[in-house]
């Protein structure tokens, strides 16, 4: 590993810190990804349809699976992103420990949270709970090339109004809550 990389944390690579439109950007990115892999895909479908006419529907099958199969791992990929950034606007913004201090795991931030002053209820903390036991089994267990979980867009918009709902709260909340 390169020297740069060893010992990397936020202190190098943060500015401004997690803003609302970070939990947006993972969205768009994969959006704009998946988009231009549509483009393509349709330029190739013309090109094959013209050359192959016969038989541009069996070619294409393996094609469009394919495609398809790669655009659920980007939605995977915001899935991470957004869960990320959640546990890190609690454990680094809202959370003000003494250095050195760490919370491991979802659980112990988010009780962390409601000790000091957080609104966060049963069913949200079960909610993001189970949206982090999802983003952790495919991190730590990842499917197979050609068989992705079944993730897609709508499942990520509805984490993505979820978590963005939460942190637009909580930085209302922040200035009322206490210090740890």
């Amino acid at each position: 590993m390169r020297d740069q990389l060893r010992d990397l944390t936020e202190k190098e690579y943060w500015v401004y810190g997690i803003t609302e439109p970070d939990f947006d950007h993972a969205v768009d990115l994969v959006r704009e990804m998946i988009e231009a892999r549509t483009e393509q895909y349709e330029k190739e479908d013309a090109k094959v349809r013209a050359e192959s006419p016969d038989v541009a529907d069996d070619i294409l099958d393996d094609v469009a699976y394919y495609r398809y199969t790669d655009n659920q791992y980007l939605w995977q990929f915001a899935l991470w992103r957004l869960q990320g950034l959640i546990e890190a606007v609690i454990a680094h913004q809202l959370i003000d420990f003494d250095a050195g201090k760490r919370l491991f795991g979802l659980k112990a931030k988010l009780k962390a949270l409601q000790s000091v002053g957080y609104t966060v209820s049963a069913e949200e903390i079960e909610e993001l709970l189970l949206w982090a036991n999802l983003r952790n089994s495919l991190s730590h267990a990842p499917p197979e090339q050609y068989r992705p979980a079944p993730l897609w867009e709508e499942d990520i918009v509805e984490y993505l109004a979820f978590v963005k709902g939460l942190y637009i709260r909580w930085q209302k909340e922040k200035p009322y809550v206490r210090k740890v």
